[in-house]
């Protein structure tokens, strides 16, 4: 089979043509490539960021592309600095420190961070408390070891003017404002496809060399054309390719679930996190260099009492998740019996209950008919028209597949019956939409029983419900079934046309 390049994606074409210039931007100086020949390739490169990323946003059109046209103006940024920095080289002129390329980088930092915040409100509307308290976990973490070792040496001035200095101690600081955005990202929820992979390492090409370049500038060992400037041309070629791959689309789709899953890989880096405390510490003792402790304890407490917000956040959702119907959000069987007993006792002294055991009729005709997807958004429906047909304190949960049950604290046997008519003619009066334009008027039997008046305790209450509600069933579906103090008087129920289908 002939190979051909129309067969290759256009962002693993990109990655290709890619890493095939830096390869010859690090051997050009063997080839003698005069410096201009190498800085033209290194500007080239960084254009073509700027190029693919717009060319991304039009050609995979996603839902927005604000983020995308962001990253593409700080790659503009980061190249005006970057031609006119190594510019000034080439024709032996002295900048000053600041000059205007320390401002166009320091301008890609506020471009990249308001893009990856647009990225993250798209995913994640509410406020994800479980991601911002891991990203927070890193980026104190990641504070302190910024301060220590960059911002503070950095920020001592050693000759440099004011404005010398804050521009030095502000390349770290962007950094770490632009790893805590990063970090809110990578650890919040939502779908994680390649483009999402390829953002994420091109980022972490972009922080890994800039420290690099701090630290080296501090030492005094820094070289123009070496490996940071490779690691640097790789971060152009991941969020270019991350632009390119079609998969850039879901990156902004708001993700199915309200928090990421808490996984082994987590729970290993925000335990590196919190271990970078003592470890900055331990360093800066074996180097004989400032301690900071203050700065230190007062990091270990912030991580200390973040952790413990953590974790009582996932005994909360563990406990939710115990109680809570996955799929409808009511309560569970488990929760429901509990709360039953606990009522009944209350309920001994007279103020009475009662129980609404309830069946979806044919439910069985709507997933062959509609598929499981239909069935669930039956379920769901029933669930939200069920919890606005009761009274508020009333206690509704999925009691098994297609069956709910109603706990009615503090209720007379008319008042119930009352609620159990309105419960039946809520879910039958408005067909229900299974799909796309398609929909079905779903009828429901149900159930009913008072305590003390038609059963002495819990136990007889439930099963005296549960066999009315197959009485209900029994007699033909689609009705109320109620006991002995129940059934003199009935309210009248609306009938109407109804698909069998339901």
């Amino acid at each position: 089979m002939r190979w051909s390049p129309r067969a290759v994606p256009p962002w693993a074409l990109f990655i290709g043509l890619g890493l095939i210039a830096i390869v010859v931007y690090r051997l050009a100086p063997l080839l003698g490539v005069p410096e201009l020949g190498r800085n033209l390739l290194y500007w080239t490169l960084d254009a073509s960021a700027v190029v693919v990323l717009l060319i991304g946003a039009r050609l995979h059109r996603p839902t927005t592309r604000w983020p995308w046209w962001l990253l593409a103006l700080g790659q503009l940024s980061a190249l005006g600095a970057d031609i006119t920095f190594y510019g000034a080289s080439l024709v032996d002129v002295t900048l000053p420190y600041p000059s205007v390329a320390d401002l166009l980088y320091l301008l890609q930092y506020l471009l990249d961070g308001v893009a990856l915040f647009l990225l993250i409100r798209r995913r994640t509307p509410g406020w994800d408390v479980p991601a911002l308290v891991d990203a927070s976990i890193v980026a104190v973490a990641a504070g302190l070891v910024s301060w220590v070792f960059l911002i503070s040496p950095g920020a001592s001035g050693g000759g440099m003017t004011t404005a010398g200095v804050l521009t030095t101690a502000a390349y770290p600081v962007g950094d770490l404002v632009l790893l805590s955005v990063g970090a809110r990202l990578m650890l919040g929820a939502g779908s994680r496809p390649p483009a999402f992979r390829l953002l994420a390492s091109g980022f972490v090409l972009v922080l890994v060399p800039d420290a690099l370049y701090t630290w080296q500038v501090f030492a005094g060992t820094y070289t123009e054309g070496g490996w940071l400037e490779s690691m640097w041309m790789g971060s152009w070629i991941l969020l270019g390719a991350a632009g390119l791959h079609p998969s850039m689309r879901e990156l902004s789709e708001e993700s199915p679930v309200a928090a990421p899953h808490a996984g082994l890989g987590r729970m290993v880096v925000l335990a590196g996190a919190s271990l970078l405390a003592p470890a900055t510490l331990f360093v800066q003792y074996l180097r004989e260099a400032p301690l900071h402790v203050p700065l230190v304890a007062t990091v270990c407490a912030v991580l200390f009492l973040l952790v413990l917000t953590r974790m009582a956040g996932l005994v909360v959702a563990q406990e939710r998740v115990a109680i809570t119907d996955g799929l409808t959000g009511l309560r569970t069987r488990r929760y429901f019996e509990h709360a039953l007993a606990t009522t009944a006792e209350r309920a001994a002294g007279g103020s009475g209950l009662a129980v609404l055991l309830l069946d979806v009729d044919h439910f069985k005709t709507v997933n062959d008919t509609y598929g499981h997807h239909g069935g669930d958004r039956v379920l769901c429906e029933i669930a939200r028209r069920l919890t606005q047909a009761v009274r508020p304190g009333d206690l509704v949960a999925r009691y098994g597949g297609e069956e709910f049950a109603v706990l009615l604290p503090s209720v007379t046997p008319r008042e119930a019956r009352q609620i159990a008519d309105r419960v039946h003619r809520g879910i039958r009066r408005t067909p229900i939409t299974v799909s796309g334009s398609a929909a079905t008027t779903v009828t429901v039997s149900v159930g009913v029983a008072t305590l003390p008046v038609d059963a002495p305790d819990p136990a007889a209450l439930m099963l005296l419900a549960d066999q009315l509600l197959y009485a209900a069933k029994d007699n033909g579906r689609d009705r109320v079934a109620a006991g002995a103090s129940l059934s003199a008087a009935p309210d009248p129920i609306e009938r109407g046309p109804v698909s069998r289908a339901s």
